[in-house]
């Protein structure tokens, strides 16, 4: 049945001339990847400090999670199972769940938790967004009905728990020592447990590997990295740096462009210049976890400084 349905939605783009890829494409990326990082920071450095630590540590986890549930079922894309189906664009890895949609689902799902029930336009606009999200995987082909549903929920679910543990901190603030503790575990957990499974060793035409473990063992290396970046990163910037958010808008202005730019240096030259070099698996581990704790510690630590120095303008009451 789930095959089927993504039989039908391509009936559809070959019926249309492909005139919603682009659209679907879009809205897909704007799920995944660079940007989500990006709106983090922003929140982070210049708009609400609160939200955007909450959203950094809800997309490390889920995305944790994900691979976690990736590599455990190890379950083919949808034309690996039939070659019938013809994706928009092909994707590499495992299917299940999506991680587009589990992204998705922590990125809404904050702003929706956030701010939905002040601004009831911005929260029905998030609901869209998550929707748009979950369809377009089906849409481009790239994922089942299953893989993106299970993932919205692991995306949501994700939120929830957050806020219940973002509370019971709220409580008592020293219990934050808890946080980085059982990102340590957990990413060292995680990182022995898909060291030593095994993987399917199915081979298609020309004997090619469907899928290579070794491959997907590096994207869980890296998830494990970016948990234990936001995990340790909240914790030293809650407790040492404390930047603050009481500076001028022009100073907020300037914090996010700057640190966009360090966005784009680190990953497009840093990052692909050292994993050039250093292929192992290590390597993508140690890279993510850098950028979180640049992103998080490092470029606030700078910013605050150098604000502080300069004697940066109150914001106006």
């Amino acid at each position: 049945m789930d095959l089927q349905y993504l039989l039908l939605l391509q009936r559809f783009r070959e019926a249309t001339g492909g005139v919603l890829n682009d659209f679907f494409l879009q809205i897909s990326d704007l799920s995944y990847g660079i940007f989500i990082w990006m709106l983090a920071c922003i929140l982070f450095w210049a708009v609400d400090k609160k939200t955007g630590a909450f959203l950094f540590l809800n997309i490390a986890v889920s995305r944790f999670v994900m691979q976690l549930l990736k590599l455990t079922f190890c379950i083919y894309r949808p034309w690996v199972r039939s070659a019938e189906i013809v994706p928009v664009e092909t994707a590499s890895g495992y299917s299940f769940p999506s991680g587009h949609s589990v992204t998705g689902a922590s990125n809404y799902g904050t702003m929706l938790a956030r701010y939905g029930k002040k601004h009831r336009p911005l929260g029905v606009f998030m609901v869209v967004m998550l929707l748009l999200t979950m369809f377009s995987r089906n849409y481009i082909g790239v994922h089942t009905p299953q893989d993106v549903a299970v993932g919205a929920v692991l995306g949501l679910v994700v939120v929830f728990l957050g806020i219940r543990a973002w509370e019971w901190i709220d409580e008592k603030p020293e219990r934050d020592w808890i946080i980085p503790c059982a990102g340590v575990v957990l990413a060292a957990l995680f990182l022995i447990y898909i060291s030593v499974k095994a993987y399917p060793q199915d081979y298609g035409e020309g004997g090619k590997l469907l899928v290579d473990p070794a491959k997907m063992m590096k994207d869980g290396y890296k998830d494990a990295g970016r948990l234990l970046g936001v995990a340790l990163g909240w914790f030293l910037e809650r407790r040492y740096v404390k930047f603050s958010m009481d500076v001028s808008p022009l100073t907020k202005v300037n914090r996010c462009c700057v640190g966009v730019l360090v966005i784009l240096l680190y990953e497009q030259v840093v990052m692909p210049g050292i994993s050039a070099v250093l292929t192992t698996s290590w390597s993508g581990c140690f890279l993510t976890f850098a950028e979180l704790m640049l992103l998080i510690v490092v470029y606030p630590l700078c910013f605050s400084r150098l604000e502080a120095r300069r004697g940066a303008a109150p914001a106006q009451a």
